[in-house]
């Protein structure tokens, strides 16, 4: 079963050119590139009508991963995280995202409301992640979880700094 989790981040930036950076091809390699302390990459990238399909193969060393994860693992986790996001209307999309851990038991996906104004924009996140290792998943989760929780404001803070120097 999996744990499910909210949070929330804010970006000092219009909701505009929040969602033009995500259906921005060079933003996403930026992200892959500097989100983790070891560089990802962009794997593939579609424009759809509106949005956008992103499939980012990303590396999360362990010292960055709840210690008892750490624990059951011996080298940094790569993870294939496909975002899709959704076209602006009204200052506001949606946007949706799988991961699989690669060679894990850990997986996680999640709903992001994208909503905002001329100045800034919210990212409503809403987690589902899962741990199926009998009896000790239900413990591991909230710890992933909340990790994800600093990954993402983490992610909001470099895509500011994006848009900042990009747009």
């Amino acid at each position: 079963m999996a744990s499910r989790s909210e949070n929330t981040v804010t970006i000092n930036q219009p909701a505009e050119k929040v969602h033009a950076a995500l259906t921005n091809a060079d933003y996403w390699a930026f992200i892959a590139q500097t989100l983790s302390p070891e560089p990802g990459e962009l794997n593939s990238f579609e424009q759809t009508e509106g949005g956008a399909v992103v499939t980012l193969f990303e590396v999360l060393p362990l010292d960055i991963l709840p210690e008892a994860v750490r624990a059951m693992i011996s080298q940094a986790l790569k993870v294939k995280r496909v975002v899709t996001v959704g076209p602006l209307a009204d200052n506001a999309a949606h946007i949706s995202y799988n991961a699989d851990v690669k060679g894990t038991p850990v997986d996680f996906e999640g709903e992001i409301n994208l909503s905002g104004d001329d100045s800034t924009t919210t990212l409503s996140y809403t987690n589902d992640v899962s741990v199926n290792i009998p009896f000790m998943g239900p413990a591991i989760e909230p710890k992933v979880a909340e990790a994800l929780g600093d990954l993402f404001n983490n992610e909001g803070e470099l895509t500011e700094r994006w848009i900042s120097e990009n747009a």
